[in-house]
């Protein structure tokens, strides 16, 4: 059961990882084809979201972009690549949405457990029912 929660888990992660890449790769390369302001005003709202510059690529010099792109005193030789960068936001932020997510099953399923106890208490027992029919003993 594990393995399948698992498996199922990584699936969703990697098709949020593919959908973010994907969409910085198409708006970087409308940026490179045509210069429209907002596609341009896009990437750069990206790359200032993820404090990154621009890609490595192997087609070609991507320079021209980034001058354009990047926000001031970034360069892009300082190892921001920003599929990396995305890549790690994102593994970040699930591993954390993961973790409160089992915490969150953990304490569901204790308390399924607790209401089962608390039901079966009530239902098999038959002392909850003697309002008014105590006896003192004397010692």
């Amino acid at each position: 059961m594990a393995d399948v929660h698992k498996t199922s888990t990584c699936i969703l992660f990697l098709q949020v990882e593919d959908s973010m890449m994907d969409v910085y790769d198409f708006v970087y390369e409308e940026v490179r084809r045509n210069t429209s302001s907002f596609r341009r005003h896009e990437l750069t709202a990206i790359h200032e979201a993820f404090l990154c510059c621009g890609k490595h690529s192997p087609f070609g010099d991507t320079t021209s972009v980034e001058n354009k792109t990047c926000p001031p005193g970034q360069v892009h030789d300082e190892g921001q690549d920003c599929l990396q960068e995305i890549q790690d936001f994102l593994k970040k932020h699930m591993d954390f949405a993961f973790s409160i997510l089992g915490i969150a099953i953990a304490f569901t399923v204790y308390g399924m457990i607790l209401t089962s106890f608390l039901w079966f208490s009530i239902h098999f027992s038959s002392n909850l029912y003697r309002k008014g029919k105590y006896i003192l003993r004397e010692r």
